[in-house]
């Protein structure tokens, strides 16, 4: 394998990210010196100890121009059906984040809602992306946060006025291109007081083939939920089997509001998310519900955050693996609650079921709670599937493969009855697909 240079840096930014305002134009450049002034995380420290930062750096001299699968057309065409039979609000496609439509949004418009690619929002809603964007993902965040700040080509905006709720989901359908692509995406969401979105991002396309080229996806999203808003945010990862994504989530919620955060992970050769909320308000509450499926040589790093800043706020964190052949996942959940954070309440949890040897998982999770008055636990388990219960099943003529696929849809079962009863029936389609492959 090609050792990659892990000292890149950014040479130069391209002239077809110069467009736009003088406010983003100078943005993109603090960014680019940012990268170019910081290290790679060293391995093995923290977050970086599983995953070889070097794996996400890729030069663009050596990138070919974007080729899309040729499946996609015909997947587009049934979100587009979905759209007219009346299952979505709104449906927006992105090709690696350089070409970027909008379906459904005119009769949303009406209300007040804007749903459209950032390059437009920046033209006729400046004073809301300024005050959004880059403020949760950004610099601080992290090396490879900074180089989607800078390199970003287009991106989606969604904001949603106050009192305002979909009644529908919005459904974010992004396509990565075939071998030797880099594609940068972005997504800032702005939800009202007491407003209402279903969001569901999903991320498909790539390199399948393992002989040639990678794909590589690098993306951020930011979502702001006022007073007394409801955001559902779920997130679809079926990338290729040789595709590399790195995805940042941050999102920040004030006074009785919630958040559902829901990473669905199926897809990619290689992926690090990292899902976080910061609790910004009393009464505010977040709920994460994750389902992961690896098989083959599959790895995965996944990280969350529930950032208590204010006292009377409730998270909970149900995150579940299943692995099979030679996959591997490692997961590091952080509860941290501030010295003036009172009456908190924190539960995170993580299960991991392994199919066979071979499989390897990892569970870290890690408390910073700084002062007493809260209630926090954590829990974590990593082990195969009972053999007793292989064996009673076998023992009334079920097969082995139905019979592991009986115990796999029971662990899971606990977490799918947590899903929004909305958009359910819609994401179980996803996990029994991924469950005909086990």
């Amino acid at each position: 394998m090609e050792r990659k240079n892990s000292n890149y840096m950014i040479p130069e930014i391209s002239p077809e990210l110069e467009r736009g305002s003088n406010w983003l134009k100078e943005k993109r450049y603090s960014f680019r010196e940012s990268f170019n002034s910081t290290p790679l995380p060293p391995r093995g420290l923290h977050l970086w100890r599983y995953t070889d930062p070097n794996e996400f750096i890729v030069e663009p001299e050596k990138i070919s121009d974007t080729v899309f699968h040729e499946d996609y057309d015909e997947i587009e065409r049934i979100e587009r059906q979905h759209l007219e039979d009346g299952s979505l609000a709104a449906l927006v496609s992105d090709f690696a984040g350089r070409e970027i439509n909008c379906y459904g949004t005119e009769t949303l418009a009406e209300r007040g809602i804007i749903i459209t690619p950032l390059s437009e929002a920046l033209k006729t809603r400046f004073d809301l992306v300024e005050r959004h964007l880059y403020q949760l993902v950004n610099n601080r965040t992290g090396k490879f946060e900074t180089l989607n700040s800078a390199l970003w080509n287009d991106g989606i905006f969604i904001f949603i006025p106050d009192n305002v709720k979909v009644e529908k989901p919005v459904h974010v359908l992004r396509e990565a291109g075939q071998a030797d692509s880099n594609q940068f995406h972005r997504l800032l969401v702005v939800a009202g007081k007491n407003s209402e979105l279903t969001l569901i991002d999903e991320y498909g396309g790539g390199a399948n083939d393992g002989n040639s080229g990678a794909s590589y996806v690098n993306s951020a999203v930011e979502i702001f939920g006022e007073d007394y808003s409801n955001v559902r945010y779920v997130s679809l990862q079926r990338h290729g089997s040789n595709t590399r994504l790195y995805l940042a989530h941050r999102a920040r919620i004030e006074g009785n509001a919630r958040m559902y955060t829901i990473p669905l992970t199926f897809g990619g050769a290689l992926s690090k998310q990292n899902f976080g909320v910061i609790l910004n308000k009393p009464g505010s509450e977040s709920h994460m519900y994750g389902l992961l499926f690896g098989t083959g040589h599959q790895q995965f790093d996944n990280h969350t955050l529930h950032h208590h800043t204010a006292s009377r706020t409730l998270s909970n964190i149900d995150f579940k693996v299943v692995l099979r052949d030679k996959a591997r996942s490692a997961y590091t959940g952080l509860i941290r609650i501030e010295h003036d954070a009172k009456t908190c309440e924190a539960y995170q949890e993580n299960r991991n079921l392994l199919l066979n040897k071979g499989t390897r998982a990892e569970s870290i999770p890690e408390l910073e709670i700084l002062n007493e008055d809260v209630r926090c636990t954590h829990g974590a388990t990593v082990g195969p599937i009972d053999p007793l219960l292989i064996f009673f099943l076998q023992s009334r003529g079920i097969s082995y493969d139905e019979a592991v696929r009986m115990v796999v849809t029971g662990f899971i079962e606990a977490t799918l009855k947590l899903l929004p009863a909305d958009i359910k029936d819609r994401l179980v389609g996803f996990v029994t697909r991924r469950l005909e492959d086990i």
